[in-house]
């Protein structure tokens, strides 16, 4: 504890003598015209004194802040700090800069060593005490170069300022690497460098290849650089590494990897996580099938967590009619809505259909129906081909001039449709028909005496239909047929044989509806 406390008021004090040897020591140690340096001509970094001419520019080089500057009678035009440097503008014909910093103590009526011209460029090395302006050199030119692990720029770096103590030099330039350390003397007749050189190696022997994936077609960053864009191939020094992956609408992940010297390295990088937000649906009924984007069946009786997009989705139900609705999700927001499904109609108010029956009656025949229904009024029409003959008529008692009939109808109906379940309905119908006959000779006499007798008729029935799905419909339709007219020849027929125009009928088919 003594051993501690005595080292901790031998460091006090020796930052207590640094600091009053750094206010009594600030000075200027370098100051010379910039004549390629055009920053005090420039639009955007131009300036003019109050008298509207052009102002000179000085660059104070100092990575510290908190100065105040004084130009005396002619006063200052403007300050601005920049990495690294202090950016003063004097007016045309200064000769006097006066400079304080509550830390580095006072520079006082330093007079300009060069006459100021306006609209021209100085730079002022500023020694605020606390170390000495050193050029860095390496070995290769242009190698990157970093003291105390900060970036400084490229190889060789003039009039960088470096406070008294021990410093660490890097250098690296591709696989060439190589540092130093240094050290700044607080005493003048010490300081052994105003010149730091780095020696550098060729250090391929240390390197491995790598070779970095990622799905989703993700960009990969390395030292804050895209590198690449769902892969990344290189070389880099044995060691432990990071990389990030990024993408749009995604969270950034970042993976940490090792490099071995001299191998081939495989690296799976993690892909970025999409971004999400929440789909919360409540459906009529709750036990739907729903399915998004085609075919990704998705539970939606919980609230579901989905990738920020569009989606189209699904909701099918046995009994009711599927229903498709676009949602959008966005990043950390809820999307809620409720689903509310329809029954399958089974018996249309509004249809059209057709089909097909079969006719039983006194002759029987096949019947094509064409129909439609509008506010549940069914109107009909059908047309039935005869199948069945009727008895042999024999004429003038000439049993070789037999003749056989078959009996085609032409219907019209007029119904309501009244629904008694989902699948069932009645139609009560009354209609109009037109009966006519088609003879063949049943003897050698080969008459066909009575074709196209005709009979018109009145008919009383109903329709019953049962819809085992949609579309499609079985009927049953009985009814009852009574003749309004007949002629003559349809009369004669019809006493002496089977065939009438009066009677009970029943049709029984199939109907497609629209």
């Amino acid at each position: 504890m003594f051993m501690s406390l005595k080292h901790l008021c031998v460091c006090l004090s020796l930052v207590l003598s640094v600091s009053v040897h750094a206010q009594q020591e600030m000075s200027v140690v370098g100051f010379r015209e910039l004549p390629n340096d055009l920053t005090a001509m420039l639009a955007g970094t131009q300036k003019e004194d109050q008298n509207g001419n052009t102002a000179a520019l000085v660059k104070i080089v100092t990575i510290e802040k908190g100065f105040s500057f004084d130009g005396g009678t002619l006063g200052i035009v403007d300050t601005e700090y920049k990495p690294g440097e202090v950016w003063v503008y004097v007016p045309q014909a200064a000769q006097r800069l006066h400079i304080s910093h509550p830390t580095f103590g006072v520079l006082r009526n330093y007079t300009y060593p060069v006459p100021i011209v306006g609209g021209r460029t100085y730079e002022m090395l500023l020694d605020i005490g606390m170390g000495r302006y050193v050029t860095v050199n390496a070995s290769r030119t242009a190698s990157d170069i970093f003291i105390d692990g900060q970036y400084v720029g490229k190889s060789p770096v003039y009039n960088y300022y470096m406070h008294y103590g021990k410093h660490s030099v890097r250098a690296i330039n591709g696989r060439f690497e190589g540092s130093v350390d240094t050290f700044i003397s607080t005493n003048v007749s010490k300081e052994t460098k105003s010149v730091v050189s780095v020696d550098m190696k060729d250090m391929s022997q240390y390197y491995g290849d790598i070779d970095v994936t990622v799905d989703g077609h993700a960009d990969i960053y390395f030292a804050n650089r895209l590198v690449g864009t769902g892969r990344w191939r290189d070389q880099l020094k044995e060691g432990s590494y990071e990389v990030e992956t990024r993408k749009a609408d995604c969270d950034p992940v970042k993976t940490q990897f090792t490099v071995k010297a001299q191998q081939r390295n495989t690296i799976t990088a993690q892909p970025p996580r999409p971004h999400t937000g929440w789909l919360n649906v409540y459906t009529r009924p709750r036990n739907v099938k729903v399915t998004y984007n085609g075919s990704h069946p998705i539970d939606l009786t919980e609230v579901q967590t989905l990738p920020v997009g569009t989606y189209q989705v699904e909701f099918a139900h046995k009994g009711y009619q599927t229903l498709n609705v676009e949602y959008t999700i966005r990043h950390n927001e809820t999307t809620r809505d409720t689903v509310e499904l329809e029954r399958i109609t089974y018996v249309k108010p509004l249809a059209f259909y057709f089909g097909g029956a079969f006719s039983l009656r006194t002759l029987h025949g096949i019947t094509g129906i064409l129909g439609a229904v509008f506010m549940r009024h069914d109107l009909q029409a059908s047309y039935t081909f005869g199948i069945k003959k009727s008895d042999v008529v024999y004429w003038n008692g000439d049993m070789n001039t037999g003749t056989q009939y078959k009996m085609n109808t032409i219907s019209v109906k007029y119904g309501y449709q009244f629904p008694l379940m989902r699948q069932l309905a009645i139609t009560p119908q009354v209609g109009w028909a037109y009966n006519f006959l088609t003879a063949s000779a049943a003897a050698s006499g080969n008459t066909t005496y009575g074709n196209g007798a005709a009979s018109h008729a009145l008919s009383v029935g109903g329709k019953l239909v049962l819809v085992p799905m949609q579309h499609l419909y079985f009927f049953v339709a009985p009814e009852y047929m009574v003749a309004l007219t007949k002629d003559t020849n349809f009369k004669a027929i019809s006493r002496n044989s089977n065939v009438s125009a009066n009677g009970f009928a029943v049709h029984a088919g199939l109907l497609v509806n629209f």
